[in-house]
């Protein structure tokens, strides 16, 4: 099971130092090209928006954003991001596993680096589908990458990264394809994209990628993108 205050320690701790923190450093608008093809229709859910990242990029592109976020510090920093833009700053501090939403509230959800965080994965993908109308959009770590894999699969769970919490593993589309499909979702697409956690680790990622050039980019790329439909 997650531990859920190990999770909202770490993050309060990190969104009160760094109120506009980013995961990931490059290409938002390439992910919301794969992931949203079409125009925006109805509420979208950023399902731990963290400090409002997506949920601001996604508001600038015309979406309805509502975003949930563990923590107190994440929440506030989403939502000042909003407000400093004139958007509706529709955020809320909520547990990802008990949301406060009726049944199909949203028309899509959007949970980005989120699914990674629990090491069991029965309660969330249940809700997530609970309060779904249409789709799902999911961007994980790849566990199909060995450094991606060493680090959250071997290594976080033994001594726990300092960058990460001990609830993180990397994860394979074909394990979120599983468990999304048994919940009745269908037509699913997968892009495996590379981006980096920070940029101090580029050169280690440009060595990687260079040393497994003649593979499969399901085993270079540190993450992938998945879009389920109901």
């Amino acid at each position: 099971m997650q531990d859920v205050k190990a999770e909202r320690e770490f993050y309060d701790t990190l969104f009160t130092e760094k109120p506009e923190n980013e995961h990931i450093t490059f290409g938002y608008d390439e992910l919301y090209e794969l992931a949203f093809p079409d125009p925006p229709a109805g509420l979208l859910l950023d399902l731990g928006c963290g400090t409002g990242a997506h949920t601001i990029r996604l508001a600038r592109r015309g979406y309805d954003v509502v975003g949930v976020e563990l923590t107190f510090a994440g929440a506030q920093s989403a939502r000042k991001r909003l407000l400093s833009e004139g958007f509706n700053p529709m955020v809320i501090i909520a547990d990802a596993e008990q949301l406060p939403f009726r049944d199909g509230a949203f028309h899509t959800v959007w949970a980005a680096l989120l699914l990674h965080h629990f090491p069991v994965l029965d309660r969330l993908p249940r809700e997530i589908r609970r309060v779904t109308q249409h789709r799902v959009v999911t961007f994980e770590p790849n566990s199909g990458n060995f450094l991606t894999w060493l680090a959250f699969n071997v290594i976080n769970p033994i001594w726990t990264i300092k960058t990460a919490t001990k609830n993180q593993r990397s994860l394979s589309p074909g394990q979120v394809r599983r468990l999304l499909a048994g919940l009745g979702f269908k037509r699913f697409s997968v892009h495996f994209i590379d981006r980096g956690w920070s940029d101090r680790a580029g050169f280690l990622r440009r060595a990687f990628r260079l040393a497994t050039a003649v593979l499969p980019e399901r085993f270079r790329a540190n993450k992938f993108l998945l879009t389920a439909s109901i």
